[in-house]
């Protein structure tokens, strides 16, 4: 991809005129998505722009980009490069109000002042994030999530081993091999674990991006700097080096990781895209900060322009989970489907909030049923646009799934099978609840709501919850209850209401914040 372009959407700009990145803001929530403002100047005049928090790794400081092009960044002049150790007891914060150039706005400078000798380095915050903290989209997007890594992973670990059971929801771009050192080398250092997870909570109470320099362990960065005559301010991290993960092995598993076998059968169907050059490109990106969620497999820059160097390597070993089979060729039977890609991009978490991320889960926007559990869709389709909810995932069913003879699983005709659905509801907070809604018909059956911080495989006790629905005719049974609660479950019952649809939503949100 040396020479896509990849374009920021509506570069205030003309052709061929360099901009100079002068500021990054401070992130903020902005439509349920993690934003920043970056602003350029050019011959005196600063633009502001939106993009996503994604863009972050693309985006240097005092910089120069032209026709808004962001895969290449030119340095300003007299710049050298250094390389500089950061020892805990040498690094302090520093804040100070900031106005921006050319503009009326006002914001908050947060750097970290390093001691090296008899000079003095100006380290921002911002680059301490995407160099240290979270050098690639994933890590960008988990530092604002509490609590959040058991959504994606299963971590053991055994005498110089880490074992890593990655879920559906994390993409398997993910388990490529850089990407893997760097969420080891965070997760296996508990100093850095520490402040990567403590980013989250100030940032949901305070929406401030801010840490303390609490680093156990000396940190050694190659840098590309401004120069002055104490020592300078680092405008990007080119290098991060000696870094230290504890353990020999990594083995991982991944849902979308199987053996292949190779098949004599043909391809069922293949995927061809409009708009690409001879080299299977699209010659032209527009990054689009209104477009939900990134297209799969695409990076800008996943920190390309950034090195991780590490004491010794683990092993990495790859745990297959079954086996498909690998169709090599077309026939006339092959179906061509074409699809028309205009060339727009986000740069946004992986498949954005309302995006599907598991194969057993459906994005609300895709589902369409009537009744009562249409009913129930709703509310969540509503709920999910309040700012403190950030993500809603469903799972629907039927309770033939569960039994062949029990009465309950057909409705009053004895014909039409009786379904359910389960919400996962995430919040920005960190806390996640489980919504279980069965198809009523003349039962009174309430609304189940499950949280738990210590249940990360919930498709079990989905399952045992249904089936145990079935065994009782329809009930929550007492006995039932207290089986889940006693799993270390908390659970409370919610009854319909028939009051308008806001009414219900602000009623069920309530339920979730006194759980």
């Amino acid at each position: 991809m040396s020479e896509q372009q990849v374009k920021l959407k509506n570069w205030p700009f003309r052709n061929g005129e360099k901009a100079q990145l002068i500021w990054i803001s401070s992130p903020f929530q902005y439509e349920k998505k993690i934003m920043i403002h970056a602003y350029f100047k050019a011959k005196g005049k600063t633009e502001k722009l939106l993009v996503d928090w994604g863009t972050l790794p693309a985006l240097a400081i005092q910089h120069y980009y032209m026709d808004g092009d962001i895969r290449k960044s030119i340095p300003p002049n007299e710049t050298e490069e250094a390389e500089i150790t950061m020892y805990p007891n040498m690094v302090s914060l520093h804040e100070k109000e900031w106005e921006i150039y050319g503009t009326d706005d006002k914001d908050v400078s947060r750097s970290f002042i390093v001691k090296q000798g008899n000079r003095t380095y100006i380290l921002p915050l911002i680059e301490v994030v995407r160099s240290i903290l979270a050098p690639n989209r994933f890590l960008l997007y988990r530092l604002f999530e509490a609590n959040s890594f058991p959504q994606y992973f299963i971590e053991s670990y055994e005498h110089n081993k880490i074992n890593l059971n990655f879920s559906s929801q994390y993409h398997r771009k993910y388990t490529q091999s850089n990407f893997l050192y760097q969420l080891v080398w965070l997760l296996t250092n508990q100093d850095l674990r520490n402040v990567f997870e403590n980013v989250a909570y100030i940032f949901n109470n305070t929406g401030i991006l801010k840490f303390d320099w609490s680093f156990k362990q000396p940190i050694t960065i190659k840098a590309v700097v401004k120069p002055n005559a104490n020592g300078g301010t680092v405008l990007r991290v080119s290098n991060v080096k000696n870094k230290h993960i504890p353990y020999s092995e990594v083995f991982f598993s991944h849902p979308e990781i199987v053996r292949s076998e190779k098949s004599k059968e043909a391809k069922k169907y293949t995927l061809h895209t409009k708009k690409k050059n001879l080299n299977g490109q699209q010659e032209e990106l527009m990054l689009d900060e209104e477009i939900e969620g990134t297209t799969d497999n695409f990076d800008i820059i996943e920190m390309d322009n950034q090195k991780h160097e590490y004491i010794a390597m683990p092993k990495i070993t790859k745990l297959s989970r079954g086996t498909n089979k690998k169709r090599d060729f077309e026939d006339e039977n092959t179906k061509r489907r074409f699809i028309n890609d205009e060339g727009r991009r986000s740069s946004a978490d992986t498949g954005g909030n309302q995006l599907t991320r598991g194969l057993e889960q459906l994005s609300l926007m895709d589902i369409q049923i009537d009744g009562e559990l249409g009913e129930f869709i709703k509310v969540m389709r509503v709920l999910q646009d309040f700012p403190e909810v950030q993500s809603i995932n469903i799972i629907q069913g039927s309770l033939k799934e569960f039994s062949d003879t029990k009465r309950f699983v057909y409705l009053s005709d004895g014909v039409t099978e009786r379904k359910y659905v389960i919400a996962e509801v995430y919040l920005l907070n960190g806390r996640d609840f489980k919504i279980i809604e069965v198809e009523r018909e003349f039962f009174s059956l309430s609304i189940l709501i499950l949280s738990s911080s210590g249940i990360y495989k919930w498709e079990s006790l989905y399952r045992k919850i249904l089936l145990n629905i079935v065994k009782d005719n329809g009930t929550w049974s007492k006995i039932s209850i207290e089986g889940i609660k006693n799993q270390g479950v908390e659970l409370i019952k919610m009854k319909h209401s028939k009051k308008n649809i806001h009414y219900r939503v602000e009623k069920l949100l309530n339920k979730l914040n006194n759980l």
